[in-house]
């Protein structure tokens, strides 16, 4: 539990952190921010899979990974790698919506899904854990547009679904969920 719990820590703290830099610095300023972190995470990513007897500070960085992810490229290099790619795609308004959904949404499907979830799902997903992530989307939504119709509902159901069905989901919710916004919210 512990190591789950530092991990969806880290998480909710990044995608914080992401937002708060959208709040304070220009979008252009935003996006070479993104750039440089990103470029840096993919050196840490090449250092760590290739040469990880040399890397020191093992004892904060090696509880972020999953087993799977000792010989494989991290779940937070695909995080980022997403968050640019919404970056590159949406308007300040709509990233800032993606990035809630992925600090949110996902880490508490996650908890709740371990803990209370029953029914069980492809890659080990819940049906309960599926049902939080929809809400968590929707109240994001609501909250930072103070409206909801019906292709917002439908950008929900989109992507709990991408959520349910995708191994690394945070790459793939701010990538669907960027071009559902782009091709069905925004015209």
């Amino acid at each position: 539990m512990g190591i789950n719990l530092y991990r969806k820590l880290f998480h909710i703290s990044s995608g914080l952190i992401i937002y708060g830099l959208s709040q304070f610095f220009s979008y252009l300023k935003l996006g070479l921010i993104l750039i440089f972190l990103w470029l840096g995470l993919s050196l840490f990513e090449f250092l760590r899979l290739f040469f990880y007897k040399y890397l020191p500070l093992k004892f904060l960085w090696l509880p972020l990974l999953k087993e799977e992810e000792y010989k494989r490229i991290s779940d937070a290099w695909y995080f980022l790698a997403g968050v640019l790619f919404s970056w590159f795609v949406l308007d300040l308004s709509h990233f800032q919506i993606i990035l809630l959904i992925l600090t949110f949404a996902d880490p508490f499907a996650s908890f709740i899904g371990y803990y209370f979830g029953k029914i069980k799902f492809k890659n080990n997903k819940t049906l309960e854990g599926s049902l939080a992530f929809f809400i968590i989307s929707l109240l994001i939504i609501y909250f930072h547009t103070k409206t909801l119709f019906f292709s917002l509902y439908l950008y929900c159901i989109v992507l709990s679904l991408v959520e349910i069905l995708t191994k690394k989901d945070n790459f793939w919710i701010p990538f669907i969920g960027s071009l559902y916004f782009k091709i069905v919210v925004i015209k």
